[in-house]
């Protein structure tokens, strides 16, 4: 700003305005960097509230009502499940948005979406699980359940699955590997290890593929 005075005191109110207008503007800066910082950043890995609730009514009508019939006394397992250690865990590792208890994919057929699902008890839900695979039967609009592994046991709070794609996959002790042409069901329990199963003659193969 320019002064057109030799009056000191004018030349001082002068200053005042434009120091009051810097001012002004580095405060309009800071408060523009602090709301784009808070639209920005992703949500906190313990807002929980963010983790979505699985839900049967994804899946066909069909497939529902089988697991309704046969599974009266199960449900999906739900992220609410694990205990605040494991939440976090699930949250933190980019899943969130998915659902621990079940998983589309082409598990058998490579046009054909199959469902794998992980089932505990309603009223015990850290009580045993059943983890299973709903294939829509090639003859009939049913779909046809196939068990692929279970515990009768206390379940481990962390214990989730989730869709492995086509390639190839090594043992534990790098001993073994495979290729899979289609997509595979990881049975993970988080940060302990993790059991990779794949249709293969007929039926569902397993391999250990971490700790």
């Amino acid at each position: 700003m320019s002064l057109t005075t030799n009056d000191p005191f004018q030349r001082l109110q002068a200053n005042l305005v434009t120091i009051e207008f810097l001012v002004m503007q580095r405060t309009l800066r800071i408060l523009a960097l602090i709301l784009l910082s808070a639209i920005c950043l992703p949500a906190r890995p313990n807002q929980i509230k963010s983790i979505v609730v699985c839900d049967s009514s994804a899946l066909p009508v069909s497939a529902r009502r089988l697991l309704e019939s046969r599974f009266s006394e199960c449900r999906l397992k739900l992220a609410s499940d694990m205990d605040s250690a494991d939440q976090q865990l699930w949250l933190t590792a980019a899943q969130g948005e998915k659902c621990p208890g079940m998983v589309a994919g082409h598990f058998e057929f490579g046009e054909q979406t199959s469902y794998a699902v992980l089932l505990v008890e309603k009223s015990k839900p850290t009580e045993g699980y059943k983890v299973g695979v709903l294939t829509k039967n090639v003859a009939s609009e049913d779909y046809v359940w196939k068990l692929i592994d279970h515990a009768a046991t206390q379940a481990y709070s962390g214990l989730i699955i989730s869709k492995a794609p086509p390639g190839r996959y090594s043992d534990l002790e790098g001993n073994k590997s495979i290729l899979i042409k289609l997509d595979g069901i990881r049975v993970e329990w988080l940060e302990k290890g993790a059991v990779l199963f794949f249709w293969s003659a007929g039926k569902y193969q397993r391999i250990v593929v971490s700790d």
